[in-house]
């Protein structure tokens, strides 16, 4: 009898667990909308022509291999946090931020997480809906998953009031994680004037705001998108960034991302930063290196920092163009007003108003792989297949 007799397997990831069922998948017409990597007009994830100059310097100028510091690459924090706050805000807070190098995105939300599960609350208030490793992550630190009102789906809309009313209810030092830019699922996200009033709510009720940044440059565009946490930090908050390089910079598998703590002086930041570093020690000890690298020596040339955004530009540009073709083409078949909600979406996702068992029938019946949700990502659209997922939706409709 094994030692392990009594483990009980869990249910597949609910996007990986999709794309591994994909792969699968003998029908040569097959169409993946699931996993949020951006793809190009083939369909391929692409490597960007900066990261491949970037390590062409670094093939020349890299001495070694050695191990980074617990708390990672110093060059690439501070670009990192001139890319997220702004280099002339990052001058303003200097002292008051700390910086992390961390195992992607995800790993800068539970480096955060751990921290404040330690030090300051025992739950985390998630999105509903939200990316469903949030609540994974969050359990995981071991805090307590709480759901706040976000997208109503009569509507297809922000539910900013019911939203508002739920954060006017929370204890001080309850921790918020909000989406930057591109909210994932849905692709529905406040105006700036939503966000400076849940600024002045969270100041006034002393909340802890945990931005996810995982699209910067998706959405309107590099700037634009970090407005949110730029105007937070404006505003005095402490606060929290996990910021992905996986999407912007195409370096999925590098596993790159950083997190950002922003204290109410240096004192504290100290402080902090030495807990935070003891509890990535005991976790993965240090960051690997060549993602950061890439990204540091990226942002630290002019000429491969406007060839990058450049690259984002166009990257943007394909998912509006198919965001368009996607509206057109449901327009012709269902009317103007069904789906025009997503000409108000942003960034890579968008949900479709889907009920579940249509979805079921899409994948089985048509090979259209989207997730439960009805989500999708428009950079598995292509001019190609189109005609094939509004088939599915048309014929799975009734």
């Amino acid at each position: 009898m094994s030692l392990f007799e009594k483990v009980k397997p869990v249910p597949p990831d609910p996007i990986f667990g999709l794309a591994a069922r994909f792969r699968k998948d003998k029908r040569s017409d097959k169409v993946d909308l699931t996993v949020g990597v951006y793809k190009g007009k083939d369909l391929k994830i692409e490597i960007l022509r900066s990261v491949k100059e970037a390590e062409k310097i670094l093939i020349k100028t890299e001495k070694d291999k050695g191990y980074l510091s617990m708390g990672g690459d110093e060059k690439f924090i501070l670009e990192s946090q001139k890319l997220i706050f702004g280099e002339a805000l990052c001058k303003q807070l200097k002292g008051k931020i700390f910086g992390a190098q961390t195992v992607g995105g995800t790993g800068a939300l539970r480096l955060g997480g751990d921290f404040l599960m330690r030090e300051v609350t025992k739950s985390a208030h998630l999105s509903d809906p939200t990316w469903p490793n949030h609540i994974g992550i969050f359990e995981a630190c071991g805090m307590e998953i709480k759901k706040y009102p976000y997208y109503n789906k009569e509507t297809h809309a922000l539910d900013f009031p019911k939203m508002v009313d739920y954060f006017s209810e929370l204890p001080e030092k309850s921790l918020v994680v909000l989406h930057a830019c591109c909210h994932n699922p849905t692709g529905c996200d406040p105006t700036q004037s939503q966000w400076k009033e849940l600024s002045a709510l969270f100041l006034k009720k002393k909340l802890i705001p945990f931005f996810d940044f995982a699209y910067q440059g998706f959405g309107k565009g590099i700037d634009e998108d970090a407005w949110a946490i730029r105007h937070f930090a404006e505003q005095g908050h402490e606060m929290f960034v996990a910021a992905s390089y996986s999407k912007n910079f195409a370096l999925y598998g590098e596993r790159i991302g950083s997190l950002s703590i922003l204290a109410k002086n240096e004192q504290v930041t100290q402080n902090l930063a030495s807990v935070v570093r003891r509890i990535a020690r005991v976790n993965y000890s240090n960051p690997p290196r060549h993602g950061g690298e890439v990204v540091a020596t990226i942002l630290q040339d002019l000429g491969l920092t406007e060839l990058w955004k450049g690259e984002i530009d166009q990257m943007r540009k394909r998912i509006e163009e198919m965001r368009k073709d996607l509206i057109d083409a449901l327009s012709k078949q269902f009317g103007k007003d069904k789906y025009s909600f997503l000409k108000r979406r942003c960034g890579l996702f968008s949900m479709l108003g889907l009920e579940g068992s249509q979805v079921d029938r899409m994948i089985e019946e048509y090979g259209v792989y989207l997730t439960r949700s009805g989500r999708i990502n428009l950079t598995g659209l292509s001019e190609d297949n189109l005609p094939n997922v509004l088939e599915a939706m048309i014929k799975t409709a009734s």
